[in-house]
């Protein structure tokens, strides 16, 4: 069994060895696994059927939006909403407080505690939501009173950052926050674009004389003497064509010295970059030296609702070398918004870690890189220039800034002139599958400012179909100079990642849903092995989760709720990894569907099961049971199996 046996695949079937395979009209029954936590409430049979066949993407696209509308998750809240203050036993000395301070009603309505264990307690040795968490056994006593571990609590262990305080909130809400470097910049632009009107408006004028002018200069010339004009100038203008290599991939040598140039053709310009001095044309794939091994990176990708910090702590753990935060609105931060605020959460086992940004206008953008500059702590900031999804698109923002270089030149120069923290850009190879951009913009990135860009092999329009197009990657690699360039797309598996590396002359690979599928995936490719991972080395990866998720999330009803969420979000991913010991060629391939099949035991089979409310059930095993208001229905929903690819 191994990767060279490439014979025996069948086009977009994950090849499953015929043991572990079940046939579609069959029902498997899942018996009941013990865990630690009491399942009581939980039933002990449920039936897993195959994940329905994938719709088309106008069909799935259509009912994902009417889903997204009526949606989705249906947070529980408590009766009464207890103050904070009384719920860790304390007075509340806020005369306008609005929440309740019975702390005897509230725990006469409160839901039966979950179990024993409070991660909050034993991390920082007292919970912060007191008496509303749903693990309060484990820091109350018999009589009522909480406990506190007053060596744990002494220490003040901090571990997220880039949290926004009150008065922060309270300058950005009100219009108070001060952007001197950005006014600068904003102002020389408005002269910038009245002078470039002016110009504009003169060279009209011109134009339209110059119109006049060669109508009567026509209505007094010979006929002859036009078609000899003609005839000269087309002379002069015939250039010699080039031939090309690979499309639009030019080689050319240079003089004695053997240099070789490497040009990317467009239709409208050149783009040319000194590679080697000995090149060898005829060869495909050019035997470039590689850069030192050590210099590679692997680069989790910014991932929206997926993306979260618990899962980030997670991939931290497996290797990864660089993480960024969830995509976060521009104009949603300026205006101080919570929620979206918390996305630039960052954790301290992240040490390289950036924020992403979209937006469409410089105004917002530059404005945004400075309050992030003087107000979180991060080493780069992103910008989103592949969002394909329409509520952005429609906007201005993600991949539509990519026909608007203009416009995108200003905001990257902007943000870069008004911070010293590094400006990077993640982006896809344009708009539509057969007009990609990315070549053009490469060398205009370096010359506005930007320190690295991460390129996703696909289109908008392809979304997730088809593969990721690396040698099209590779092509634009030879258009950047010294800015480090990364690859994104399909990577599932430590042979695409080194093959990557090899062949398409980018400085690292960014990772986003093979991490998704299978964050190991990091080791996997440190290591250089398919890991072989059990069921229960994968339970238990998923309670850390769980874990994560009440750090930071919160251990009260809501937090549960949130994390139980997430971890659903997650498993809508993670349900589609194969393991190895089933595959009968490794490795397993993102785009490949599985048939329905069991696994080694009954746990393996429950955790590939794509019904979501198997994941509930899951996550049942370690925050007990759902409440009977959570609905789930998974946000993202990619087609990303050969087989079914449609071409809009």
């Amino acid at each position: 069994m191994n990767s060279s046996e490439e014979p025996s695949r069948r086009n977009g079937i994950a090849p499953i060895k015929p043991e572990y395979i079940i046939k579609k009209e069959d029902k498997f029954i899942k018996q009941e696994i013990t865990t630690e936590v009491d399942l009581e409430d939980t039933p002990n049979d449920t039936v897993s059927e195959e994940p329905p066949k994938k719709k088309s993407r106008i069909t799935r696209t259509r009912e994902s939006n009417r889903k997204y509308k009526e949606r989705a998750v249906k947070t529980f809240t408590e009766v009464k909403r207890l103050c904070h203050k009384t719920a860790v036993g304390e007075d509340c000395d806020f005369d306008q407080c609005k929440y309740d301070h019975d702390l005897n009603a509230f725990l006469e309505i409160k839901e039966k505690d979950i179990g024993g264990r409070c991660v909050n307690f034993e991390k920082f040795g007292k919970c912060r939501y007191g008496y509303k968490c749903r693990f309060s056994k484990a820091h109350t006593t018999p009589d009522g009173k909480l406990i506190v571990n007053e060596m744990l609590a002494s220490l003040g262990i901090v571990e997220e950052k880039n949290g926004l305080t009150h008065e922060m909130q309270k300058l950005l809400r009100k219009n108070l926050y001060r952007f001197p470097k950005s006014d600068v910049y904003l102002k020389e632009i408005h002269g910038e674009i009245s002078k470039q009107l002016e110009i504009e408006e003169q060279n009209k004028l011109a134009k339209l004389q110059a119109t006049v002018t060669n109508k009567s200069d026509q209505m007094t010339t010979p006929q002859n003497q036009i078609i000899a004009d003609d005839a000269s100038t087309a002379e002069v203008n015939i250039q010699p064509t080039t031939e090309l290599i690979d499309k639009n991939l030019v080689v050319q040598t240079l003089g004695d010295d053997n240099k070789t140039v490497c040009e990317m053709k467009s239709d409208d310009t050149v783009l040319t970059r000194v590679i080697s001095e000995d090149f060898d044309a005829s060869n495909d794939t050019p035997d470039v030296p590689l850069r030192a091994c050590e210099r590679k990176k692997l680069y989790l990708a910014p991932l929206t609702t997926v993306g979260n910090l618990p899962f980030r702590r997670i991939c931290k753990e497996f290797g990864a070398d660089i993480t960024c935060g969830e995509m976060a609105m521009a104009t949603n931060l300026l205006q101080g918004q919570q929620s979206e605020w918390a996305l630039l959460k960052r954790h301290v086992s992240e040490d390289i870690f950036g924020v992403q940004i979209c937006g469409c206008k410089a105004q917002h953008m530059v404005k945004c890189a400075e309050v992030l500059a003087n107000e979180v702590e991060v080493d780069f900031i992103d910008i989103n220039l592949g969002c394909p999804i329409d509520l952005v698109y429609n906007k201005g923002g993600g991949t539509a800034l990519l026909r608007h270089d203009g416009r995108l030149g200003k905001i990257i120069r902007g943000m870069s002139r008004v911070t010293d923290i590094p400006i990077t850009v993640k982006l896809r190879t344009g708009i539509q599958d057969d007009i990609p951009v990315a070549h053009k913009l490469m060398p205009k990135f370096e010359n506005w400012g930007v320190s690295m860009a991460a390129l996703h092999g696909r289109s908008r329009q392809q979304r997730y179909t088809k593969l990721a197009d690396w040698k099209y990657i590779s092509k634009v690699s030879y258009t950047v100079n010294e800015m480090p360039l990364f690859g994104n797309g399909d990577v599932l598996g430590y042979t695409d990642y080194y093959e990557h590396i090899e062949k398409h002359h980018v400085d690292g690979v960014m990772i986003g849903r093979g991490a998704l599928i299978k964050p190991w995936l990091f080791d996997e490719i440190k290591s250089k092995r398919h890991y072989d991972i059990s069921s229960r080395e994968r339970l238990d990866i998923m309670k850390k989760f769980c874990d994560y998720g009440m750090e930071h999330w919160g251990s009260d009803s809501i937090g549960i709720n949130q994390t139980r969420r997430f971890f659903c979000e997650w498993m809508s991913f993670l349900y589609r990894y194969i393991p190895v010991g089933l595959l009968e060629v490794l490795p397993q391939r993102i785009n490949e569907r599985p048939p329905f099949f069991r696994g080694r035991d009954e746990l393996e089979t429950l955790l590939a099961s794509g019904n979501s409310n198997d994941w509930v059930k899951i996550s049942e095993m370690f925050l007990g049971p759902a409440h009977e208001s959570f609905k789930f229905v998974p946000k993202h929903v990619s087609n990303s199996y050969e087989t079914n690819s449609f071409e809009g």
